[in-house]
């Protein structure tokens, strides 16, 4: 989920996908195309960049309604799995092939988008549990494209009707899917492998261990910003309300890392809007390590 005042850039990169899905069913530009990119592109912009939308046009659902996201995303696997057993009864041929990769890589890549994003669970806190996941994602991402080459390859070889291109699509999905998982996790992990902390004056209104915080904090060069974490773990809640600081590693940019130096947890949160100087800057936290 994406904290308070942050861009919803998701949204467009889900533009960009349709876009390209489009253009490879047509063919190419087309009038349709002429119309649609320019008015697609202008709600989506309004959809990322505006703040306290309802939660039925952007998907952010509240903690309280994230039961109707279980029963959508049923559903949405049980229509993916019934276009897929209506293509394996009944085979397309000739342009219906392409057609019906497209049809598969939307519902099949829109499922399993909705289903990373939206599907609540507890964040991680563990550095070391970081590193194991990083190291899985890696392997899967680079075993599904392993995979999807010789599936295809595979396919090619005994059957070369519709099959070879049914799979690069679905396949595809699949990659990019494990792909953009093992970029969520690469961004705290090289921040955190640099082993560079700085100690940030921050403050929060109410700090409980193990729950989300939302609170402020003062970056170097006197820049303000608005924070929120997801978890907060014990050893960071007790360092942001004990001493109104946050350790942040690497460098903040639409996210940040925050942890200890001699501590094994780390969470990662997202920045809300950042301003300079004036009187609601934090007092600034105590010592360097």
């Amino acid at each position: 989920m994406n904290g308070e005042g942050a861009p919803r850039w998701w949204l467009l990169w889900s533009l960009g996908g349709i876009t390209v899905v489009h253009l490879v069913a047509n063919g190419g530009w087309t009038p349709e195309t002429t119309i649609g990119l320019p008015i697609g592109l202008a709600v989506t912009l309004v959809l990322v960049f505006v703040r306290r939308l309802p939660w039925w046009l952007t998907g952010e659902l509240p903690a309280r309604r994230r039961g109707l996201i279980l029963a959508g995303l049923g559903g949405l696997a049980l229509l993916d799995a019934v276009i897929v057993a209506a293509l394996f009864a009944h085979p397309p041929h000739g342009a219906d092939v392409v057609n019906a990769g497209v049809v598969v890589a939307i519902f099949g890549g829109g499922t399993a988008f909705a289903a990373s994003r939206l599907v609540p669970r507890r964040p991680s806190t563990r550095r070391a549990s970081l590193r194991r996941r990083l190291w899985a994602a890696t392997a899967a991402v680079w075993s599904a494209g392993a995979g999807l080459l010789a599936l295809e390859a595979g396919a090619i070889v005994l059957t070369g009707g519709w099959l070879p291109w049914f799979i690069p699509i679905a396949g595809g999905v699949a990659v990019v899917a494990l792909a953009v998982w093992r970029s969520d996790l690469a961004g705290p992990a090289r921040c955190l492998a640099t082993d560079r902390w700085t100690p940030v004056a921050a403050a929060s209104f109410d700090v409980r261990p193990g729950e989300p915080v939302d609170g402020w904090a003062v970056l170097p060069d006197d820049v303000r910003i608005r924070f929120h974490l997801p978890v907060t773990p014990p050893d960071i809640a007790a360092e942001l309300a004990g001493r109104r600081r946050l350790w942040l590693a690497g460098w903040p940019s639409e996210h940040l890392v925050a942890g200890l130096p001699d501590g094994d947890s780390y969470a990662v949160g997202t920045i809300g809007h950042a301003g300079r100087g004036g009187k609601n800057t934090v007092p600034a936290g105590s010592g360097r390590r």
